[in-house]
């Protein structure tokens, strides 16, 4: 729970549940300027102005838009919208503040490390990210305030450089890894360790006290992969583990959310999004793990959103939309159903300073 009681009385107590390349500007794997119009943030793709927020001023986000609020790296039991929509929202919100002018530097700051910590979840969780896109900041302005950033942090600068040029790894090297922390739930005399090596794949070992580090050859696109395995590899030595089962379902199920994720910000309408919906659908009833259903949950919330928020800008019933993108003919009952995962969607993945207008847009849809 992070309070609301700063100098900004009107800010509401924000609770997260635990559930390009070339010349454009980008660091390698984003998208190109060109892809920026497929690409959408879930507050209208537009630079927010203060008018269009709750009112928080500088100060109360210096206290409540802090990232280590927003997001946990190293608890992927948080989920991925949540985190990422905070982002992106807090983001918006202080650039506001800092391109009026009432902000310290102090909020400049912020602000800069709110667009490093984007990119970093950019490859943290492997979904597209164009700055333009989803901020309304152009993407060579964005890296300035990110570049900005790192230059204040050593940390924060050595997993930029991994990431991009490569000045401090042997670039292309698996065998040389950056370490990027401890689990903190593992204990007792075994830890884990996380890293990225020269490939930009993540990595896991688990590490007796005092014992020197020895990476497990296996490789992984994003972090959450990786945690996956390395709890699976972590059941206890010569015992069988009475979760495996879960464990090896969830490291599958995320397989699958991986490329749902990698599309979350993309923009999808029509008879497209509908098919999105039915196969996400299938996927989660699909799931054996808690892992995967709480992750595939969220994705089908996330698409009944866009399915809904697609009908009201079209406006049109949410029922004609669904006849456009299936065959079968749709119930009343899945129809309910699909307001009901969007006003959880918007509940539970969207920052509270966004939901007012997000619930409003919800309350124009006609069934």
């Amino acid at each position: 729970m992070i309070g609301g009681h700063g100098t900004s009385g009107s800010c509401p107590t924000v609770d997260f549940p635990t559930l390009s390349r070339g010349n454009s500007g980008g660091i390698d794997g984003m998208l190109s300027l060109s892809d920026a119009a497929v690409l959408f943030s879930p507050h209208d793709g537009k630079l927010l102005t203060m008018s269009e927020t709750i009112g928080c001023d500088a100060s109360w986000h210096l206290t409540h838009s802090q990232p280590p609020l927003l997001v946990d790296y190293f608890d992927p039991g948080r989920g991925f919208a949540g985190q990422i929509n905070g982002l992106v929202s807090r983001f918006q919100t202080v650039q506001a503040v800092c391109q009026s002018g009432e902000g310290p530097m102090r909020l400049t700051e912020l602000r800069n490390e709110l667009a490093f910590h984007l990119v970093k979840m950019s490859r943290w969780w492997g979904f597209d990210f164009c700055p333009l896109g989803l901020t309304g900041v152009r993407n060579p302005l964005f890296m300035s305030y990110v570049k900005a950033h790192a230059a204040r942090s050593v940390e924060d600068e050595s997993l930029l450089d991994l990431f991009t040029v490569q000045r401090h790894m042997h670039g292309g090297d698996p065998g040389h890894i950056l370490v990027l922390g401890r689990d903190p739930e593992s204990s007792g005399t075994m830890s884990i360790l996380y890293g990225v090596d020269g490939q930009k794949s993540f990595r896991f070992t688990t590490r007796a006290n005092g014992a020197a580090i020895a990476w497990y050859r296996h490789s992984y696109p994003d972090f959450v992969s990786a945690w996956l395995a390395a709890w699976t590899y972590h059941c206890p030595a010569g015992h069988v583990c009475a979760n495996m089962r879960e464990h090896l379902a969830a490291e599958r199920e995320h397989t699958w959310a991986r490329s749902w994720h990698r599309q979350h910000f993309h923009r999808t309408g029509g008879s497209l999004i509908v098919r999105l919906y039915l196969d996400a659908m299938s996927q989660l009833s699909a799931c054996q793990s808690r892992f995967g259903r709480t992750e595939f949950e969220s994705i089908v919330n996330a698409i009944a959103f866009k399915i809904v928020r697609h009908a009201v800008e079209r406006r049109i019933a949410i029922a004609s939309l669904l006849a456009e993108g299936s065959a079968q003919e749709m119930s009343q009952r899945v129809i309910d159903v699909i307001r009901q995962r969007a006003r959880l969607y918007v509940g539970r993945s969207i920052d509270p300073l966004q939901r007012p207008k997000l619930e409003a847009l919800l309350d124009q849809c006609v069934p």
